[in-house]
């Protein structure tokens, strides 16, 4: 069964005026970090579906990558391989193979339906390459292997774009992050590139949420955000970044936290995580001793709101944070089919509105 809700408006008691500001030309918005709330879903987006997934011995689903939507279809993306299921939750069959044999995939870290044709798109960390699936599960193309691992791809009028992310020596900075940016057409063919990302770092295994957020869905825009790069680094990570036409990347958008970022001890207290736009709002993730925080401001209204721990959902106990890969979605606990099993989630798809 799948529920549908509306929100009729905006919950009043969270609609703070203020907090932006112009510094050298470019927008500010304030997060005041000590003005809490506790809000609903429905409170904030202008609708949401909730899809329970259906719960057999073949779609027995453990933490899960991403999620994807189609015109008929939803997909699930997780540590065993790709499943698809209706748009009731009713589970269909699996997309592809994880295993060794030729045409299969191991580490899908990214996942696509492209809209020309609503087939699937798996970009593959492991196997360095991309792979295109047929609503019935067929393999219709796979890239060459690519030189670092793909950790995102979404679709542009071309084909696709398509970040990779590698760690290397770099002479003059040492040990560095680097993310490449290209374009592919249909095909997997690579037609154009963007400026290689460096990013300093000291040890691999001390960074943290270092790959950026590539963000599409609002005004027709590509951003990106440059999260922090290692738990020792002193850089405020907090500007979100346009793309010209040269490849460059432009400030767009810089937030800036009511309290320190850095604390007496010199140590980060404050890690913006990551920062979702739609043509409703930016939503800001970040973490502050322990916690998890989500801002939103009203990008018409000029307002905003935050909730600790995330947002709490009609009839259900707890908070959530929204996720996003394209789609917005939340996931909730649902009943478990089969004993002594894990329940499958419950997905909502959200609409934050216009």
């Amino acid at each position: 069964m799948v529920i549908v809700f509306f929100a009729l408006g905006l919950f009043n008691a969270c609609q703070d005026k203020g907090g932006t500001e112009q510094a050298g030309g470019l927008q500010t918005i304030r997060i005041e970090h000590n003005n809490q709330t506790e809000l609903f879903l429905e409170d904030v987006a202008a609708n949401y579906t909730s899809i329970p997934l259906e719960m057999t011995e073949e779609s027995l689903i453990g933490y899960i990558h991403n999620v994807a939507v189609s015109e008929d279809f939803l997909y699930i993306n997780y540590a065993k391989g790709i499943l698809q299921f209706n748009h009731a939750g009713k589970y269909i069959k699996k997309i592809g193979e994880n295993g060794e044999a030729p045409g299969n995939y191991r580490q899908v870290r990214s996942m696509i339906i492209d809209p020309t044709d609503q087939s699937i798109i798996a970009a593959d960390a492991r196997l360095r390459k991309s792979f295109k699936f047929s609503e019935d599960g067929d393999l219709l193309a796979e890239s060459e292997i690519l030189s670092s691992p793909p950790i995102y791809i979404t679709p542009i009028p071309e084909g696709y774009m398509v970040i990779t992310d590698d760690n290397t020596q770099d002479e003059a900075l040492g040990l560095v992050s680097i993310n490449e940016i290209f374009k592919q057409d249909r095909d997997f063919v690579k037609i154009d590139s963007l400026k290689p990302l460096k990013a300093k770092i000291e040890k691999i295994f001390h960074t943290i949420w270092r790959h950026p957020s590539f963000i599409t869905r609002a005004d027709s825009t590509a951003y990106f955000f440059f999260p922090i790069g290692t738990l020792k680094e002193q850089v405020e990570r907090d500007t979100l970044f346009q793309i010209n036409e040269n490849g460059d990347f432009i400030p767009h958008l810089k937030f800036q936290f009511s309290e320190n970022v850095i604390n007496e001890e010199g140590k980060r207290v404050f890690f913006i995580e990551k920062i979702e736009v739609n043509e409703a709002y930016y939503l800001v993730t970040y973490h502050y001793e322990g916690n998890y925080y989500l801002f939103g401001y009203d990008r018409k209204k000029d307002s905003s709101w935050l909730v600790k721990d995330g947002l709490r959902v009609k009839n259900l106990e707890g908070h959530y944070l929204p996720k996003s890969n394209g789609i917005s979605y939340l996931m909730t606990e649902g009943v478990s089919e089969l004993k002594g099993e894990e329940p499958n989630p419950i997905i909502h798809l959200i609409d934050w509105g216009k």
